[in-house]
């Protein structure tokens, strides 16, 4: 794409995410459309781009770097056949989390520095269900009770890899007894300089404890602020087509899977980014 001719974009919902329009991924991207991506991309927290069948990993990996550095900390028990991308797969002998649904999340909470972005592009999806639902902690956060958000301000939880057993079997990655990984995180996040609009870093796959509270009393404070990620008009949920590619703030938006049936087909490419 020429720099004299920058995309368009449609939001998506009033809350989070945009359409880009205007926009061929097989070519090189110049520095105004660049700047023009990061700033929408700062603004929804989303980018969908449609239309884009053959895509390939290097191209994938050239439009990543626009957002920051591609790294692939999660390791598959099969061989990953790619160095430069992963795929969230139920049909890929190297495929990861490739069954069952998710609730939602943020991924790697359980890093001292987790993802700052992910993209998935789809590469073959079922006709129904696998549907990826994300939703905008930061404006779950600002609709929780002021006494809620004055509870939880100063908290701090830890988080753990967790997938052990046949769970890591069937999501093909290490199991936690072989790698053991934790960390601990502000309940609220705030941003790198800690003045940003608090977005919330709690999710059901990872957050294992709240800290400073005895574990039954921080099991329900997590509930608690967990049904605050549910309320639809906060969400958007995205019905892959093959070609779609989305991008989007691991940090500000929590996301999850729908379920589907596992003898469809559903292969997605995913590039993490930091």
């Amino acid at each position: 794409m020429s720099d004299a001719v920058l995309p368009t974009f449609r939001p998506l919902t009033p809350v989070l995410g945009a359409e880009v329009i205007g926009l061929d991924l097989s070519r090189p991207i110049g520095p105004a459309v660049r700047e023009a991506l990061r700033e929408a991309f700062r603004r929804h927290l989303l980018l969908l781009i449609r239309g884009q069948e053959g895509v390939t990993t290097e191209q994938q990996t050239r439009f990543a770097g626009i957002f920051g550095r591609v790294e692939l900390r999660e390791k598959n028990r099969v061989r990953n056949a790619e160095a430069g991308a992963q795929h969230v797969s139920n049909v890929r002998p190297d495929g990861v989390f490739g069954l069952g649904e998710l609730d939602f999340h943020c991924d790697q909470l359980f890093q001292p520095e987790p993802l700052s972005a992910l993209i998935l592009y789809a590469i073959e999806v079922p006709e129904t269900g696998g549907d990826t639902r994300f939703v905008n902690t930061v404006a779950a956060h600002a609709r929780m009770p002021e006494a809620l958000r004055t509870r939880i301000a100063t908290l701090a939880c830890r988080h753990a890899y967790t997938f052990a057993g046949a769970l890591a079997q069937d999501w093909n990655v290490d199991d936690a007894a072989v790698q053991p990984l934790s960390a601990v995180h502000p309940m609220i996040w705030r941003g790198p300089g800690g003045d940003e609009p608090g977005a919330i870093w709690v999710n059901k796959l990872t957050t294992v404890e709240v800290l400073g509270l005895p574990p039954e009393e921080g099991r329900a404070l997590i509930a608690e602020v967990r049904r605050h990620l549910y309320d639809g008009d906060l969400a958007y949920t995205h019905r892959w087509r093959p070609g779609d590619l989305v991008l989007w703030d691991n940090r500000r938006l929590q996301h999850a899977r729908t379920p589907f049936d596992p003898a469809a087909r559903r292969t997605l490419r995913r590039s993490p980014i930091l």
